[in-house]
Parts: C-alpha cells; structure tokens; sequence
C-alpha cells in the first residue's frame, strides 16, 4: 500500500529543469498515428464528427430494423441498379444496398473522418471499390460520380434529426436527388410526417423551470423565460399524453423543394381525452417507405417503440391550460431554418383552448 502524501506528480518546471530519463524521452516523443483528421472547432460545431452520435443510431433498433426491411423486401428494386447514398455517416444504408444486389453503390459524406471510417468498415465487410465507392463531399455539388456515372437509380440516405428537422440533412438529399435521380427512380425513405399533440408534465416543470424562483436563496425568475425557449428531447411516457393527435407536416420526398422543405406553418387542432394541466406540445415524426413492393413505416412518438430520436416538447411559458375531456386545443406551429450555413431551426406554437387563450 502506498501512502497518499508518497504520490507526487512532478511539475512541468521540474521535468524540463533536469534531464529527462531516456524512458520519459521515448515517451514524450513517441506517437500514434492520429486517425483525427477534424480540428476542435469543427467537432465542437458539428455534431456529426462525435461517434457517440452515430453510436446512438446504429443501436436504435427501430430505426435499424425499418431500413433494414425496406431494403431487403424490396431486394428486387436494387438488385442490378445504380444507388446513391447521400449523406452517408458511416455508409450503413450503402452496406444495406450493396447486400441487396445494387451493381454500383456510391456513398457521399462530407465529413473527411467518417469517409475514412466507413471506407475501412466497408472493406472489412468485403465490398471494395467496385461495389461501394465513397466520395468526400456534398453529393449535389459533384461535379461528376465516380465511373461517368450520369443518373443514379435509388436515393438512400438516413437523414433525420430530432424533430425530424434540427441537424437534419434533408435539404442536401433533396439537393442530390434533383441532381441525380434519374426521372421515374425512387427515394428510400420516400414520405415524412410530424405530429403533434398536447401532454402533462408537471414534474418537469417543477424541477426545470419552477426551481428558478430560489436558486441558493436568489430570484433567478428571469431565466424562466429562456428557459422555456429551448426545446427538451426525451422519452415520454404515453400516459402523459392529454389529448388526439395532429399531422402538421407531411413531406412527399419525391417531389418536395429542397429551399422550403425545413420551413413550416401548420394549424393544430386536437381534441383532449381526458381532464388535466397542458404543459406542453410534444412532436415526433414518422418515416415512410411506401413508394415500392412492399411498404415500411416506423414512428418515433410515445406510443411506439422507442428510438434515439425520442421526443420534442416545447413547454408553454406561463401557467398551464387547464383541459377536461372533449376540449379541443387549437394553435399554430411555425418553423424557418435561420441559416442555410446551420442546422438550427427556430420553431414557434401558439395554443387556445377551445375558444379562450
């Protein structure tokens, strides 16, 4: 055992006023290989550079087993065709295409660490450069695919975010498709929709906004305000759920414009199904594979089963709507996408019940 007041850690200034032992040289001048191609501004700024991210994902089973099933039922449409996965991530989709029968998959992502990554896991699963082939950039910017490609047969790509639309990479997909799909080719997923509905949740409330009238004996009351203005992800419960549903975004990926397809104004209109304090409208999203043999479908909302995306719940500032069963709360939501140059989003509700605000 060695006693605590025995452990020292000797200061920069000590080590380099002596010299250093050959172990310590060896040490201090020996490196791995760094495999970061990323400075720290881009992995503080995009979360896409964070494998923790991409964890999150490739362990949703939800998400997983739904491209999973819409690519390998409907193996007939890739077998022999040309298939373009934009923004690739770690070229999941591209594996999926390449094991379905695709002749030629061609994955673009723009980050350069995750080119490199995906380009190893896809040649340690045995599909070279002919089968699947990445390329570093933004597929609607090419200037050419690789092998004088001109049109490719599918658009495959796992592009969603929270909310279906913060971080979202949807803009750039639509941009490839309108690049490269050749007239008639399909879109994997092929339709988007975001509901909403109205929840309780008064626990959170208390704990995350309430607490700050007393902050270690201060009024920190003003942060209530910006505090309500941030957006929470998580997982809630389905009993938390006050009232029906309402679709108030439905995106056909077809044919949707890629400069509005994060821009958004929707009425809300649901009925409450039982008594209780409106806290918060909560949204989630549905993606679709409907335009081939055999349509798939997975929803991220309270009542299916869970996924990384969770939910988002936007908290009402001021006291809660008291509902009873059979109220319909009406309102608005509205979103713009500030920058084209970020993947934030503002979103703004507006809620009444019945006739009353």
């Amino acid at each position: 055992q060695i006693a605590a007041d025995s452990i020292r850690v000797a200061t920069m200034a000590e080590t380099t006023a002596k010299a250093l032992s050959p172990e310590q040289k060896a040490f201090g001048e020996h490196w791995p290989e760094l495999t970061l191609t990323a400075s720290s501004a881009d992995y503080y700024f995009n979360s896409y550079n964070h494998y923790s991210v991409h964890e999150d994902v490739l362990k949703d089973a939800t998400t997983a087993s739904a491209y999973m099933k819409a690519i390998k039922q409907n193996a007939h449409l890739f077998r022999g065709a040309v298939v373009l996965d934009a923004c690739a991530g770690l070229g999941v989709c591209a594996l999926l295409a390449a094991q379905a029968g695709a002749t030629k998959v061609i994955a673009v992502e723009s980050q350069s660490e995750l080119v490199a990554m995906a380009t190893k896991v896809a040649r340690h699963n045995g599909y070279g450069p002919e089968a699947i082939e990445f390329v570093c950039g933004e597929a609607s910017s090419l200037d050419r695919l690789p092998g004088g490609i001109e049109q490719v047969d599918i658009v495959v790509s796992q592009w969603m975010g929270y909310f279906l639309m913060y971080e979202s990479r949807l803009a750039e997909v639509l941009r490839a498709r309108d690049r490269w799909l050749r007239p008639g080719g399909l879109m994997f997923p092929d339709r988007a929709k975001v509901y909403a509905a109205v929840i309780e949740d008064a626990a959170y409330r208390d704990r995350h906004f309430d607490y700050y009238g007393n902050v270690w004996g201060f009024d920190f009351s003003t942060m209530k305000a910006p505090a309500h203005s941030e957006p929470v992800v998580q997982a809630f419960d389905q009993q938390q759920l006050l009232s029906s549903t309402a679709c108030v975004l439905d995106l056909d990926l077809r044919s949707c414009p890629a400069d509005d397809c994060c821009q958004l104004a929707s009425s809300i209109d649901v009925k409450c199904r039982r008594e209780g304090k409106a806290n918060a409208v909560l949204c989630w999203f549905e993606i679709r594979f409907d335009a081939c043999h055999k349509p798939v479908a997975f929803a991220t909302g309270p009542e299916s089963p869970p996924t990384c995306w969770k939910q988002t719940a936007f908290f009402l500032e001021g006291p809660p709507l008291s509902v009873k069963a059979g109220d319909r709360v009406k309102g608005m939501i509205a979103v713009r996408k500030y920058s084209e140059k970020r993947r934030h989003i503002d979103i703004k509700i507006l809620c009444r019940v019945n006739s009353g605000s």
